[in-house]
């Protein structure tokens, strides 16, 4: 274990030493908002703009938004302020997001080390060795600040409130995961798994199980308030707005999850509102098959719970992938579950299987019916190249509206980069207003340069629109357009 740390350690500390930009605008957010809390300020109101001047090319880096601008803001909950914070307090400046990142990813890796098994820690140095955690977790994936306080909440979460017999397990969940809940919002999703688990299992020993849940839930509400609870002060509103922005504020999609089948133009665009809804349904069956098979699934339901991030309108590799090493330790320490009888459970099972299966017809159904509802038409007329034959100058498009009211659509142009490059506007950056049931052409010009990819490489003309919340392509075989060069 000792030689893993050291093959992981090594290569990334060079690398953050000698970077200069970060890889994500959510590190650089997180640099910037703890660097103005180290100086006493509120970074839930304060500007954040310098991040821009952390990032290489800011417009390939920006979490963009459905109405044409970006999250500029901070948003997550206090902790993941207050998880920097400290490195500024102690005179460090550089990369300091990347670097906690790099400890908290190595923490991680150790406490998995020790809270499995002997026989099985053989996993924990394999696991710490897999390159794509990692990557993730030193390259700007500030996922990694949250990870060891989530391995100890699903750490044998099974034993909470069981008494002395069950050591450390009987009371550090809660506040780990409260902790972990005040660092991000993906531990918010697991909450009810816990809480659902933690039922079952009191239930199962004979006592009352709400006292129990409702200390647990207590216990991690208090944890998140006192972490929370000065920025709460300081501005409710700009904490609520800053804190709930990624679920409740309209952002691209974007990510390697059924989104991308609209993303590479095979859809002609997806409505974002109803792959939403598919992905809650899909939550809550997931929810309904954890009690219907609690036995089958409870050590297993976090390896699970990637699905629901798969039909996401947001579905990055990280989110899919992040929360295995939190997934393996939960299966390997939480005890197996014997099987309920059927006096007690036989008709609340066939109840939780009909509505598993009820909310599965409806998760497809509505994820199905997602991918045939794009607002906008779209349609390459011609695009050009510069005089130096590398660079796209500009794209000529049609756009049709199939709805019977005005749309103001912002565009991208997709040529095969990992993240969008930002919109592309017309020469005077005039707003586009399609009438219903109206078609128009417009010429899109890039923010940056953009080099001309390969003329047998599939480029999308990408259109975004906030009402109804929707991405509508053109389809992926408009690269056999011959640019013309400008003349």
């Amino acid at each position: 274990m000792g030689a893993a740390l050291v093959a992981v350690a090594v290569p990334q500390i060079v690398g953050i030493h000698t970077r200069i930009y970060y890889d994500t605008d959510s590190a650089a957010l997180d640099h910037v908002a703890a660097r103005v809390f180290a100086h006493g300020h509120n970074p839930y109101t304060a500007s954040l703009s310098s991040a821009g001047a952390l990032l290489n090319v800011p417009v390939r880096f920006w979490t963009y938004t459905l109405g044409g601008g970006h999250v500029s803001i901070l948003s997550y909950p206090a902790g993941s302020v207050l998880a920097y914070a400290p490195a500024f307090l102690l005179g460090f400046h550089h990369q300091v997001v990347d670097w906690m990142d790099l400890y908290a990813w190595l923490a991680s890796a150790v406490l998995l080390f020790f809270l499995v098994p002997r026989y099985l820690r053989w996993l924990a140095v394999l696991i710490t060795l897999t390159g794509i955690f990692t990557a993730l977790f030193s390259g700007g994936g500030t996922d990694a600040i949250f990870i060891p306080f989530l391995m100890l909440a699903v750490w044998r979460w099974d034993r909470y409130g069981k008494g002395k017999g069950a050591g450390l397990a009987s009371w550090v969940g809660p506040i780990a995961l409260g902790l972990a809940c005040s660092i991000k919002q993906t531990p918010w999703f697991c909450v009810p798994f816990l809480l659902l688990g933690i039922y079952i299992e009191t239930r199962r020993s004979g006592r009352s199980p709400l006292p129990v849940v409702a200390r647990y839930l207590g216990i991690v509400l208090a944890v998140f308030t006192a972490v929370n609870l000065r920025f709460i002060i300081w501005s409710p509103a700009a904490w609520w707005h800053g804190t709930t922005t990624p679920l409740t504020q309209p952002l691209l999609p974007d990510g390697q999850g059924l989104v991308s089948l609209a993303l590479h133009g095979l859809t002609g665009g997806v409505d974002l509102t109803l792959l939403q809804c598919s992905s809650v349904l899909v939550y809550l069956g997931l929810l309904v098959a954890f009690v219907a098979w609690y036995p089958q699934l409870k050590r297993i339901w976090l390896l699970l719970l990637p699905a629901f991030f798969f039909f996401s309108p947001r579905s990055f590799s990280g989110y899919l992938v992040d929360l295995f090493p939190v997934a393996a330790l939960a299966a390997i320490t939480v005890a197996g579950a014997t099987r309920p009888t059927r006096t007690l459970d036989w008709g609340r099972v066939r109840v939780s299987h009909l509505t598993l299966g009820t909310l599965a017809v409806a998760a497809s159904v509505t994820a199905a019916l997602s991918f045939t509802s794009a607002p906008l038409g779209l349609f390459v007329n011609g695009t050009s190249i510069g005089s130096d034959h590398q660079h796209l100058e500009s794209v000529t498009v049609t756009v049709e509206n199939r709805t019977g009211s005005s749309l103001s659509p912002h565009f991208m142009v997709n040529v095969g980069g990992p993240h969008p490059d930002g919109f592309w506007t017309t020469a005077g950056h005039h707003r586009v207003v399609v009438g219903p049931h109206r078609s128009v052409t417009v010429t899109l010009f890039p923010p940056t340069p953009t080099f001309f990819p390969p003329v047998a490489s599939d480029w999308v003309v990408d259109a975004y629109t906030t009402n109804p919340g929707a991405l509508s392509t053109t389809n992926d075989i408009w690269h056999n357009f011959i640019p013309k060069p400008h003349q």
